[in-house]
This record gives C-alpha cells, sequence and structure tokens, in this order.
C-alpha cells in the first residue's frame, strides 16, 4: 500500500525470533525502515525497539520510501 509516497504494509511479529530476523533483514535495508502505529514511529532497525512494539501495539506497520515487500513479505499480513 503507497501512504504519502511512503510504502506501508501491516506486519504481524509473533515470535522474539521472528523480531531477530525482521531486524536482520531491516538492517541490510540501504533505506530507512520504520514501524508505524498510528502516530508513533520508530526505527525498524533496533531491536529493542522492535520487540517493545510487538509486545505493546496492537497493529504493527512497516514503513518506508522504497518498495520492501519482497524482503519483508514473511511478515506481511
Amino acid at each position: 500500500m503507497i501512504c504519502n509516497n511512503k510504502y506501508r504494509y501491516k506486519i504481524e511479529l509473533v515470535t522474539s525470533a521472528d523480531v531477530l530476523e525482521f531486524v536482520r533483514i531491516a538492517t541490510k535495508c540501504s533505506y530507512p525502515v520504520t514501524l508505524v502505529n498510528g502516530n508513533r514511529r520508530l526505527n525498524a532497525k533496533s531491536v529493542l525497539g522492535v520487540a517493545m512494539a510487538r509486545v505493546s501495539w496492537d497493529e504493527i506497520f512497516v514503513e518506508a520510501d522504497f518498495n520492501c515487500y519482497f524482503e519483508f513479505e514473511k511478515y506481511i499480513r
């Protein structure tokens, strides 16, 4: 989904292993990757931030300036 010239996809991170793998993939991206929930935003390359979002947010969206669908398709719902 394109939102304000950014690509945004709803994701689901079920386990702690999902968090670590997601951050590993995000870190390899040469562009900024952000987790979004309403007006809250976190750096998707931060293990602590992604882990916090997993346990405290009811919905998580990944957002980037470039289409990141294939990088994160395992987690997109």
